[in-house]
């Protein structure tokens, strides 16, 4: 179990590598000029914002607790998008490292579900 100091920790390292991982998307995407990209490229500037948003005014999940319904939704969707995503190495030695990095970001997104969620709310 991880302490509230250490998921506070984690919640703004896995914030930082979501802004790295939207950016570098973005970058990749900047110069296909089709209607369907300029989409992605719009949802990708809105991730970008809002995470460095979120970076200056979020140091614990007891900030982001604070937030509004809305915004607390998007925080989870972004955690969610990237734990779907991370890749785990078939590799001997970066398989257990990459397990315990993805058992931490499950654990964060378990803060997201709360016992109202079982009231069937």
């Amino acid at each position: 179990m991880m302490t509230d100091q250490e998921l506070d920790e984690l919640l703004i390292e896995t914030l930082k590598k979501i802004l790295a991982d939207t950016k570098e998307c973005a970058d990749y995407v900047k110069d296909i000029h089709t209607e369907e990209y300029k989409e992605i490229q719009e949802e990708y500037d809105y991730i970008i914002n809002d995470v460095t948003d979120l970076l200056k005014n979020v140091k614990t999940i007891e900030d982001l607790a604070e937030m509004d319904d809305d915004r607390i939704g998007d925080v989870f969707t972004y955690l969610e998008t990237y734990a779907d995503n991370f890749i785990i190495s078939h590799e001997p030695e970066h398989y257990k490292k990459d397990m315990e990095e993805y058992e931490k970001i499950e654990s964060l997104l378990n803060l997201f579900y709360d016992e109202d969620d079982e009231d069937g709310e």
